[in-house]
């Protein structure tokens, strides 16, 4: 999924929302810095290296074309991440707290993939 098809999706889930597109690039930047963080990176896997809307924001290279971190059929997250975003925003915490229920079950769905796919980044051992 593109950063274009993610707000489009959103767009769609909530129409006439007073939010510019500035406010959702970053919320997705957000997003697949969050994925970046707790999912890809705790992977061995080179994969996602140059993906996802983080990276791009960071080379301030974000364009509506962008793909996003998370493939299909996870990349279903997005919308719901940008509703919950935007539903956070003008206070509607239950509604909010749904589209976050539904973000959470896709990327749950995602980092079980993940850990089937790829084996685990090796972590420092710590001996006390």
């Amino acid at each position: 999924m593109t950063v274009e098809q993610a707000i489009l999706a959103a767009n769609r889930m909530r129409p006439n929302n007073p939010f510019d597109v500035e406010d959702k690039w970053r919320w997705l930047a957000e997003c697949d810095a969050l994925i970046r963080s707790q999912v890809v990176d705790r992977s061995c896997t080179g994969d996602y290296e140059n993906r996802g809307a983080d990276r791009a924001a960071e080379f301030d290279e974000l364009e509506e074309t962008t793909e996003l971190l998370a493939p299909a059929p996870y990349d279903a997250l997005y919308p719901h991440y940008l509703c919950g975003q935007m539903d956070a925003a003008l206070g509607e915490a239950d509604r909010a707290a749904n589209e976050l229920a539904q973000y959470n079950s896709l990327l749950s769905g995602f980092a079980a993939w993940m850990r089937r796919t790829y084996m685990p980044a090796k972590q420092p051992r710590i001996v006390w």
